[in-house]
């Protein structure tokens, strides 16, 4: 994000953030939970209070209109802004505070609330991690690889949910590559292997990642276990009507040659 040609690398979301010091510790990445003095809460009434939570969290500000879209798209309008203002109560009563605050026209969280939200952790070391001038920038790659316990908040599949999992999962898997190449250009194959196979156990359509792991294996001596790990991944292709790429074909055809 840019502001007057400045980036901003931190607290895009508008929250007051203090992670050492935070009374409400907001967890999205895996199934979603939110802490308040360091007790987790379980009285939503519902899961949509702690869906709307986040949904909030995640934006700087948000419109009704926004949040009854993505809520309940199927309702009229009377309905569905009915249901939000039932939703937000419930919200309030969960966390015991006024949550989210209205304003011209928008809604956005109570600037009063001193929050904890890995996502934002999450962001922030990985812009860390791209910066290429950032001698910390190794550590800022393993604090993103610690964060992700799990698919953004993982059990749900509404849109807006779906939309930004794909956006964390990208971010992770990209850290994941990263260190993997860390790790071999240190001479740590094993861990290299590791975190290549646990990418794909994320995003086993990544082909790219499907190649360094080949390419891994052929380094390092072991050609039959790319060869058989290329047999594989192109019989996973084949099921689904698809053939591996021109570049994946052209590297395996250099591992058997």
């Amino acid at each position: 994000m840019l502001v007057d040609q400045e980036i901003v690398t931190r607290n895009f979301y508008g929250i007051n953030e203090n992670q050492d010091d935070s009374r409400f510790e907001v967890y999205a990445l895996g199934p979603g939970f939110v802490l308040v003095d360091g007790q987790v809460i379980d009285s939503w009434e519902g899961h949509l209070p702690r869906l709307l939570f986040f949904f909030a969290l995640d934006r700087p500000v948000v419109t009704r209109s926004e949040i009854c879209q993505a809520f309940w798209p199927v309702l009229d309008s009377d309905q569905a802004v009915n249901v939000f203002h039932v939703t937000k109560r419930r919200l309030h009563k969960a966390l015991d505070t006024d949550v989210l605050i209205h304003g011209e026209g928008h809604y956005h969280i109570n600037p009063e609330m001193t929050i904890y939200y890995d996502a934002m952790d999450f962001v922030t070391s990985l812009i860390a991690a791209r910066d290429e001038g950032n001698p910390g920038r190794i550590d800022a790659w393993q604090r993103v690889i610690d964060l992700y316990r799990g698919p953004f908040l993982q059990g749900h599949d509404d849109a807006w949910i779906l939309d930004r999992r794909r956006d964390f999962r990208i971010g992770y898997l990209e850290a994941m590559t990263a260190m993997a190449k860390v790790w071999y250009d240190r001479g740590r194959h094993d861990q290299s292997l590791s975190l290549l196979l646990r990418a794909l156990d994320e995003d086993y359509s990544r082909e790219d990642i499907h190649r360094d792991l080949m390419q891994l294996y052929t380094s390092v001596g072991r050609r039959s276990e790319a060869a058989a790990h290329y047999q594989q991944f192109a019989d996973h292709l084949k099921a689904r009507g698809l053939e591996p790429a021109p570049d994946t074909q052209t590297l395996y055809a250099e591992i058997i040659a």
